[in-house]
């Protein structure tokens, strides 16, 4: 009895302690897209998974999912939308999948994510839509740590697109005013010249009215 208290208490000491319940993230592939091709942040930590579901029922079509983190990626096997079974419900192909599903390693796997889904229809690429995923660090010890994760692209396009209306408007700004001062100029220079040609206009002097009325 003893000896087997002794095992049982050398188990929970080695066993690590865990930092959060684990929990699932589901991404849909299907004919409009990824939904959400970038997962909100605060859903997944270090030690989740992220199952991603072939729901595109496209004819010939498969999808293969690409993560990238700090140098490093992991692809997916060909995604299909389904796979043949036999009569007794086992896969014909075993290695045909309908989805994928990744682990974020529990140890080092915080930060920034980047998601590739390559979509194929006879096996040729026709499409790839880039997503990402923040990864908090999971931490044991119950202390707030900011994890820094660079913006997702959706955060970049909505911000090149606000620079580019920026963009447009001090363009219009700019050549209004070239056509403002244009304009004036022009104004001024026909004032200039009315001016400059009233004073050469000649007039006929007294003696010449005088020498005429003789």
């Amino acid at each position: 009895m003893r000896f087997l208290v002794s095992c049982m208490a050398i188990i929970l000491i080695a066993c690590p302690v865990a930092g959060h319940e684990l929990s699932v993230y589901t991404v849909i592939i299907n004919s409009e897209g990824v939904y959400p091709a970038h997962i909100p942040d605060d859903s997944l930590k270090e030690g989740d998974d992220a199952w991603f579901w072939m729901k595109d029922s496209s004819n010939n079509t498969t999808v293969v999912v690409e993560l990238e983190w700090n140098g490093a990626s992991v692809r997916s096997p060909h995604l299909h939308y389904e796979c043949d079974l036999d009569e007794n419900g086992t896969l014909v192909d075993e290695s045909c999948s309908t989805r994928y599903d990744h682990t974020f390693n529990q140890q080092n796997s915080a930060g920034l994510w980047n998601i590739t889904v390559l979509k194929y229809i006879d096996g040729e690429l026709k499409e790839e839509i880039s997503g990402s995923v923040c990864i908090e660090e999971d931490n044991h010890e119950g202390e707030a740590i900011d994890v820094v994760c660079v913006p997702s692209k959706a955060v970049d396009s909505a911000t090149d697109e606000y620079s580019t209306k920026e963009i447009v408007a001090a363009s219009v700004a700019i050549f209004a005013a070239l056509g403002l001062f244009v304009t004036l100029s022009t104004i001024k220079g026909e004032e200039n010249q009315l001016t400059q040609d009233s004073k050469n206009t000649p007039f006929s002097s007294t003696a010449d009215v005088v020498s005429e009325e003789e």
